[in-house]
Formats: C-alpha cells, sequence, structure tokens
C-alpha cells in the first residue's frame, strides 16, 4: 500500500487517542475491540513525519467472506480538511477489491451537536462523493432524535443467482442494548434450535426491554430465511430496510424495528 501501513498492537495507544479527540464514545469502544485478540487485523494508519495522523480499516461479519464494514475512520484535528481522509479511503476501496470484497458498508449517525452542527456531515459527503449510497435510514437509533444511516457501495460486479429460501428454526437465546446506543436493544438468536420462533416468543423479548426500559428494538434476518416476517410483523415490527446482496448475491439483510415506548 502506497500511503497505508498495516496497523500494530504498539499503535494502539495512539491510535484512541487520535480516536478520542474526536469522540470519547467511539475512542473506549474502539480500544476495546482493538485490545481483543487480532482486533488491531484490517485496520491501517496513516503516517505523517512518523506520526498517526490517520486510522481506516474494515471488518468482516461473520459467514460473509467478501461483505465489509467500514471501521473507525478518523484524521487528527490538525490534519482535517487537507484530503486526508480521501487519501485513506481511496486506498483501502482499492485493497479491499483486490482482496476479492463484494460489498462495502458504513454506519453514519446524523447527530447534531448543542451547536446546532451536523457533526458527520462532511464525512457523509465524503462517503457520498466515492459512491456510497445509503440503503437504510433507522430513525431514533443512537438516542431520540439521532438515526443511523447505512451507506453500502458495491466493489464486484453483480453475479445474479437464485438461492431458494429454506425454513430455519431459528430462536432468541438473549436480549441486549446495542452498543453506543441509548436504550435500543436487539435479540441474540440461534437458527439450530427445534422450531422456529413465533408470536409470543417476540412478545416475551418485547417485555423483556421494555422492563429495561428500553425504547426501540432493531433486528436482522437474512433474506433466505422462510417465514421469518411473520411472527415479527404479527407482534409489531415492521421491515424497516434491506442491505442488498449481503450475505450473496442475491441474499440480503433484513432489517426489522419495533418501537416500545
Amino acid at each position: 500500500m502506497k500511503y497505508l501501513r498495516e496497523m500494530k498492537e504498539t499503535d494502539i495507544n495512539a491510535v484512541v487517542a487520535l480516536i478520542e479527540a474526536h469522540d470519547e464514545d467511539d475512542a473506549e469502544q474502539a480500544e476495546k475491540e482493538y485490545r481483543e485478540m487480532g482486533g488491531h487485523f484490517d485496520q491501517y494508519v496513516l503516517e505523517s513525519e512518523g506520526n498517526i495522523i490517520g486510522i481506516t480499516g474494515y471488518i468482516t461479519p461473520p459467514s460473509c467472506e467478501r461483505t465489509h464494514w467500514l471501521s473507525w475512520t478518523y484524521i487528527h484535528p490538525d490534519h482535517t480538511n487537507q484530503g486526508h481522509g480521501r487519501t485513506m479511503l481511496t486506498e483501502l476501496i482499492d485493497h479491499i477489491k483486490a482482496q476479492e470484497g463484494r460489498k462495502l458498508f458504513i454506519k453514519v449517525s446524523d447527530y447534531v451537536d448543542e451547536e446546532g452542527k451536523a457533526v458527520y456531515a462532511i464525512a457523509l459527503h465524503l462517503y457520498r462523493s466515492l459512491g456510497f449510497r445509503v440503503e437504510i435510514t433507522h430513525k431514533d437509533f443512537y438516542d431520540e432524535g439521532e438515526s443511523q444511516h447505512i451507506l453500502g457501495l458495491r466493489l464486484k460486479p453483480e453475479q445474479p443467482k437464485f438461492t431458494k429460501p429454506e425454513e430455519w428454526p431459528v430462536q432468541f437465546n438473549s436480549v441486549y442494548e446495542i452498543a453506543e446506543t441509548d436504550d435500543s436493544y436487539s435479540f441474540g438468536w440461534i437458527d439450530d434450535a427445534d422450531e422456529l420462533f413465533d408470536e409470543d416468543d417476540v412478545h416475551k423479548g418485547i417485555d423483556s426491554v421494555a422492563d429495561d426500559e428500553g425504547r426501540m428494538i432493531f433486528l436482522t434476518f437474512p433474506s433466505d430465511y422462510l417465514n421469518i416476517k411473520e411472527p415479527l410483523v404479527a407482534a409489531g415490527f415492521r421491515l424497516s430496510g434491506t442491505l442488498l446482496d449481503y450475505f450473496d448475491d442475491g441474499v440480503h439483510e433484513l432489517h426489522f424495528t419495533h418501537k416500545v415506548n
């Protein structure tokens, strides 16, 4: 790579400090992830005169070898508005393409600070200029009035294929608050249970979130999981959007949302 180099474990402190200069919550979460086994793998830094001035990278979700999420991407405040962000992302995208990556996704908040500034507006503009397009918007995801935009970028031409939907015996096995949100929850689930969850199972999860004073629930499932939608909709969830070709070409990720209060 011409501009970026692989992040090392010895870079963690400097990278966390860089992120903290922008967002303390992001820095805390990033440090936790970096220090997990191999947590800095597929992460890259940009240097100037021996100092780290930028961080970027990607994460590969389970069962998605060619689908990736853009991870923590920041430029040191003293070096912003100098084209470094575009340089980093352009080289990273080219690198992922060379690794046969198929799609790249990024999550962006529409947070507006106390002075009325849309904090991530410049980043959103940069992503759009590189070809990312909004595929889903989750209203009130991070907090009441702070939504999440999920943008996608296709890296390889689509190869259409037919995937026959199957009925998977999915059951919920946990309820948890989503990281970096205020009172937004999700359900953990497995797909090797004895039978598919029903409307009563969904209501049990909703009641558990309500007991914790949660306000929103967000769930995702592969589009080729047969009969997933019916019990969710019956319990009050709505299909809020789709990430196209997420698991494979023709196999999307369905997003469901429920407002608790």
